[in-house]
């Protein structure tokens, strides 16, 4: 795909570039011919969507380094004569984990048997959707930009044209990654009626939590960060008194009620899906239409929308009657929505989903494999299809945030799943040109990328985990060329952690937020943190053997040996050693589980090394067992029940992992038909690395997956 435009200038609303959460149609008319070879080139900042002669095209743009605009290229069939192109876009100019805060633009050009026949810079024109979107609402989360809110007519009339200036021009990429194929879930059916209160005025009560069969409760205490920090430290936003909408107050107020006024229904899918939400409505009386929705549901609770610290609904004040076809600008995930009405009525004709999914062929299930291994097999596909639209995302709704660590799993699932190395060489290219992350350390990585983080906040370990990425990346594609390009950038980490190392060679005291996993390790980070020298460790020899330097290689052996001999105490790790005032350091006697599998995983220990210790993680540690055991506090999904059935897989422990899979994952999968981010409903019930037990089935099952 030629990714550079032939006549296409970057324009947007003169005045309006850096306007938060900015909603503007641009328009073109255009002649072909049915049989015509045509398609739109198209790049711009942030989400848009496009349609042709008023049929869904698609969405975009796939997510770029800052300063760079990945080009799409979307066929579409015209009509004979008259065609018109419609392109709805939301500058937002906000820092989060999704899209990276740069000003708004639109470039793009409609080609027709290889001529450019219309053009951004001569033939679009813009249109004010700034009162249909409400511009000032509270942000959809603190990791993603604005919720959405919409005062809409049955059809638009008398928008305000605006003047269009040329914007400064920018650094393309290809997409590279294919299209979704944007199919329609029509699943999503009635299961219960509910009924709610508004509490206009008063104590605020947050009894909407969900606590019930799925061992979750969605309390949460307002207000939330994403409106608290609005102002500080670079974040951005509308503050709280500045507010039409304050989506977190609002969603709120709707409490459940069975002697409420607000008659609600809910839906519930066949799977908890990701994409677009879509409302086709018959309005009789104007009011507010709210759609809650949320990726588990309980029929006599509803949907908790606050449950992941999200808004997870959407808002359309419906200005009269008539039929409406409404669809959410951004994605989501969901198994459940709640619709009703405020101050008004409909008929409600439809609640779909339109998928956004990775459109990569994912191999079937092994025929050997049980109904249940076939069932968690399918969900964590699910899981990968969701996450992986562009970039590796950890889940589509609460964050879409594209992280390393978690990539390192997801990349092997993705190899498995599809037989392509597509995927991960368009995560890596992203982490590759990403300039110097304002914020950041030089030579530290962000912990997740293309994204803002204004408060300084990384992972510093978790630029370890994408070393490790990098030395299988290329044995799984060959792409030297890919390696090549991050040897400065890999070389300038390793010079960074190395100023955190002690007179033993081992890094402490980090700096930033030491992740090892969701589980009690987390705060047993202070100090020499045994777990984060291991992977350190591990990582080292990654470099040496990608830039054949053998020195890291003696390194990583020396430092293997220091941490067996400073953190096992004969029966199992320890996590962490700290400094006395006397400038001693002495190994605390903290003991995790997560540590245990990270000896294992990065070679300080073996089963052959470390007999008894190996026999008693298989005896004692499995997901299923009682917690606690030999006062060692138990692991959680992430990470260390991942490591825990690769070991067992490796080991050649097959029907083992398979039965452990089985008991952890079965639940999962039957209640959502997707992998969760705990092992429980407490977070993401979609959640991209999550996929990699779909890639450990396909090895335990003897099928031919590569690593």
């Amino acid at each position: 795909m030629n990714c550079f435009f032939q006549n296409a200038l970057p324009v947007w609303p003169r005045g309006r570039r850096e306007k938060m959460n900015d909603f503007v149609l641009f328009t073109c008319d255009f002649s072909a011919c049915a049989g015509d070879q045509t398609f739109l080139r198209i790049t711009g900042c942030t989400y848009y969507r496009v349609k042709v002669n008023g049929v869904f095209l698609a969405h975009g743009p796939m997510r770029a380094p800052k300063g760079f605009f990945r080009v799409s290229e979307l066929p579409f069939v015209p009509v004979n004569g008259k065609n018109t192109l419609e392109i709805e876009i939301a500058g937002s100019n906000v820092n989060s984990f999704d899209y990276m805060d740069q000003p708004s633009f639109l470039q793009a050009e409609v080609v027709a048997k290889k001529n450019v026949v219309a053009f951004s810079g001569k033939d679009f024109h813009a249109f004010d959707l700034g009162k249909e979107r409400i511009q000032k609402v509270s942000r959809l989360s603190y990791q993603r930009m604005f919720f959405e809110a919409y005062r809409v007519a049955p059809v638009r009339k008398d928008l305000p044209e605006l003047e269009l200036e040329t914007a400064p021009g920018v650094r393309y990429l290809a997409s590279v990654m294919p299209e979704p194929e944007y199919r329609i879930d029509d699943s999503y059916h009635p299961v219960a009626t509910l009924r709610r209160t508004y509490l206009a005025d008063g104590a605020l009560r947050r009894d909407n939590a969900v606590d019930n069969e799925f061992g979750a409760n969605g309390t949460q205490s307002l207000p939330n960060r994403a409106l608290t920090l609005v102002g500080f430290q670079g974040f951005k936003g509308f503050r709280q008194e500045e507010l039409d909408v304050n989506a977190f107050l609002e969603l709120g107020r709707y409490v459940r009620d069975d002697q409420g006024k607000i008659a609600s229904t809910l839906f519930e899918g066949k799977i908890n899906n990701a994409g677009f939400l879509k409302l086709h409505v018959v309005c009789t009386k104007p009011g507010r239409l709210v759609a809650m929705f949320d990726e588990i549901g309980h029929r006599p609770a509803g949907v908790d929308p606050l449950r992941l610290d999200v808004t997870c609904a959407c808002f359309w004040d419906l200005l009269g009657p008539g039929e409406y076809f409404l669809e959410s600008l951004e994605p989501y995930a969901f198994k459940y929505v709640e619709t009703f009405m405020h101050e008004g009525e409909i008929s409600l004709c439809e609640v779909s989903l339109r998928e956004y999914k990775s459109p990569l062929p994912l191999k079937t299930p092994p025929p050997t494999l049980s109904g249940d291994l076939k069932k968690i097999y399918r969900a964590g596909c699910e899981s990968f299809a969701a996450n992986a639209v562009d970039v590796f995302t950890d889940c589509p709704t609460r964050e879409r945030g594209g992280y390393i660590g978690d990539s390192f799993f997801t990349a092997r699932a993705a190899l498995s799943l599809t037989g392509s190395t597509v995927p991960e060489a368009f995560f890596l290219e992203n982490y590759l040109l990403a300039p110097r992350h304002e914020g950041l350390p030089d030579g530290a990585f962000p912990m997740e990328y293309p994204g803002d983080h204004p408060t300084g906040q990384f992972i510093p370990n978790w630029g370890m985990w994408l070393l490790l990425q990098l030395e299988e990346y290329l044995a799984r594609s060959g792409d030297r060329k890919m390696i090549g390009a991050f040897r400065k950038k890999i070389l300038a980490f390793v010079d960074y952690i190395d100023r955190f190392c002690n007179e033993d060679g081992l890094p402490e005291n980090l700096p930033g937020w030491v992740f090892v996993e969701w589980s009690r390790a987390n705060t047993l980070t202070a100090g020499v943190n045994y777990p984060s020298a291991m992977l350190y460790a591990r990582s080292l020899e990654s470099v040496g053997a990608l830039y054949d330097i053998p020195e890291y290689k003696k390194r990583a052996d020396v430092m293997k040996k220091t941490i067996a001999a400073q953190s096992f105490d004969g029966q199992y790790f320890r996590d962490h050693a700290l400094r006395a005032n006397d400038g001693k350091l002495t190994v605390a006697p903290d003991r995790t589980e997560i540590c245990q599998y990270y000896a294992f995983f990065f070679g300080v220990a073996t089963p052959e090394t470390y007999p008894l210790l190996w026999e008693n993680l298989l005896a004692k540690f499995a997901p299923q067992c009682p917690a606690g055991k030999d006062d060692v506090a138990p692991a959680n999904m992430i990470m260390g029940h991942y490591l825990r059935l690769a070991l067992l897989v490796e080991a050649g422990l097959k029907k083992q992992a398979l039965d452990e899979i089985s008991a952890s994952f079965i639940g999962m999968a039957e209640k959502t038909g997707t992998l969760w981010e705990h092992d429980d409903a407490r977070a993401s019930c979609c959640h991209g690395i999550a996929s990699f037990i779909s890639h450990l089935i396909l090895q335990a099952a003897h099928v031919s997956a590569l690593r």
